[in-house]
């Protein structure tokens, strides 16, 4: 049962099953909504004995695109980034999509560049951790009708369908934690947030839920340190320690894993001890390997909230994969939850 050539075609799948090869077409690309039980379960029986693959090529000739996505994170050297890829990848693939991974460097116009090549290729649609919260040029992409999801970090002036986490109620908790357990004044430890979105969202989530639940503005207690810069977090640490009160506890809040390690090894510096001089947390984006449990290496236990990241990738993929097929016309936007997990490092009481 073949054309000669050695490769199955749809008019071998037709003549096996007794059908039209558009019926073959309509069944291949989904659309089975008006074909009988007994049609459906034929065709499905010879392309399974028969192993037939349609022709990627012929498919994107005749629909005038492809099934290839370009997937861009801002740093591939993020172990945050291994996460969502490794989902991305496998949802990506189960639908029938070959995924083009990318990685920006951290470089607004490398990942411009990379669009453009993307592109270039006719990628169905664009899965983007982007490098800036300002991107007019990926506002641009969008409005030539390609699909976007963005996965985690938001682009400023402009409603792109998003998959990331809800950045208030984890903050909310936290603090009320810290409160709970005495501290008297939490403190938030950041590289550079203007142009980040998801260090600005974390930024203005810890200062509302402080404004909440302590009574003041904390906007002074967020400092910025250089992750490229080891003695950066000891600074930082000293001048915030520098403006404590007689009898004030502090608790250090990392924006992110990378941050939080620092500032544990800054209060192991200055000699503080964890958990009854200071507390030590922040979130735990690094779950693209759960069981190697990071915040349990070290002593004391560190207190963290898991970001979904895996989650955060399939969803992704998934929603790309929904945009490709069905144009929704109203962008979407998907917020997961996180978990608090409580350990040595906050528990004072």
């Amino acid at each position: 049962m073949s054309s000669g050539n050695g490769r199955l075609t749809i008019s071998d799948i037709a003549a096996a099953a007794g059908v039209s090869r558009t019926t073959v077409s309509r069944y291949i690309n989904g659309r089975t909504d008006l074909m009988s039980d007994s049609t459906r379960e034929r065709l499905k029986a010879v392309i399974e004995v028969s192993h037939y693959q349609p022709s990627e090529i012929a498919r994107s000739l005749k629909t005038k695109k492809t099934n290839l996505v370009g997937v861009l994170v801002a740093d591939i050297t993020s172990p945050f980034s291994s996460a969502i890829l490794e989902t991305i990848g496998d949802s990506l693939t189960r639908g029938g999509f070959m995924p083009l991974f990318a990685d920006c460097g951290k470089d607004l116009q490398k990942e411009q560049r990379t669009i453009e090549l993307f592109l270039s290729k006719d990628v169905a649609g664009l899965i983007v951790n982007t490098t800036s919260y300002e991107n007019n040029a990926l506002i641009g992409v969008a409005c030539r009708e390609v699909p976007i999801v963005l996965c985690d970090r938001y682009v400023r002036n402009y409603n792109f369908n998003i998959v990331t986490f809800e950045a208030k109620p984890i903050f909310r908790t936290l603090i009320a934690h810290l409160k709970e357990q005495g501290y008297t004044r939490p403190v938030l430890f950041s590289q550079p947030w203007e142009n980040n979105s998801s260090r600005f969202r974390r930024r203005n989530a810890f200062i509302a839920a402080v404004q909440e639940l302590y009574g003041y503005d904390p906007s002074g207690d967020v400092y910025r340190i250089d992750s490229r810069d080891e003695a950066s977090a000891l600074h930082q640490m000293e001048a915030m320690l520098a403006t404590l009160q007689p009898g004030e506890i502090p608790a250090v809040i990392g924006v992110n894993t990378v941050t939080t390690l620092r500032m544990y090894k800054a209060v192991r510096q200055v000699g503080l001890k964890i958990p009854e001089e200071i507390g030590v947390c922040g979130p735990e984006d690094w779950n693209w390997q759960p069981e190697m449990g990071w915040p349990l290496l070290v002593e004391p236990s560190i207190t963290t909230f898991s970001l979904p990241a895996k989650e955060m990738g399939r969803q992704s993929a998934e929603l790309l994969m929904e945009l490709i097929e069905n144009r929704p016309v109203e962008s979407r936007e998907i917020k997961l939850p996180c978990e608090l997990l409580i350990r040595e490092s906050t528990s004072r009481l």
